[in-house]
């Protein structure tokens, strides 16, 4: 789903618990990154060369410079995977934990506040409820960030109200 804001997000995940019957949510800026690594401990989970970015993930490349018009002054990654704006989900390789689209395509709310930096973060994988909270972080990059974006490490600070064509989210599940 793209176009959707965190408030969106979080209304579905809401209907999603209370029509299962089952606790989901958003995840935690921390779930959201140790689920993009994959136990890796390199800039994305395929390696650190942003240019293999288009057999893992879609962001700017040579596609988006062809195919769409505001695209040509981009900087995006050396190859070519056809697609200029979204992909269908699962068209690229899955990490090692079998996840697809952790990093490109749209980028994605988690539950967390925002906060500039990680001093006093929660250090045991919850979210960060303090900071700004009408902004959220967003993790993973989307089609239209060069390489530098689609990185497991790449965050941004968002307002919850805004809907952006490269604003999705996935969701968690408490056993």
């Amino acid at each position: 789903v793209a176009c959707v804001s965190w408030e969106d997000a979080s209304a579905y995940v809401r209907w999603l618990s209370q029509k299962t019957a089952k606790p989901f949510r958003l995840p935690t800026e921390a779930e959201w990154e140790y689920a993009a690594r994959a136990g890796t401990v390199t800039t994305r989970f395929w390696g650190d060369d942003g240019d293999k970015a288009c057999d893992y993930g879609n962001g700017a490349d040579r596609a988006a410079t062809r195919l769409a018009p505001a695209a040509r002054q981009w900087e995006g990654a050396n190859c070519d995977d056809g697609h200029a704006y979204t992909a269908p989900v699962g068209s690229y390789r899955a990490n090692a934990f079998g996840l697809h689209d952790m990093l490109g395509n749209v980028g994605e709310w988690t539950q967390d506040c925002w906060n500039g930096n990680y001093n006093g973060a929660p250090v045991d994988g919850r979210a960060w409820a303090s900071g700004d909270c009408s902004m959220r972080v967003v993790r993973g990059g989307a089609w239209d960030d060069a390489p530098a974006g689609l990185r497991a490490a790449y965050r941004v600070g968002s307002p919850t109200t805004i809907r952006l064509y490269s604003r999705g989210f996935r969701v968690a599940r408490d056993d």
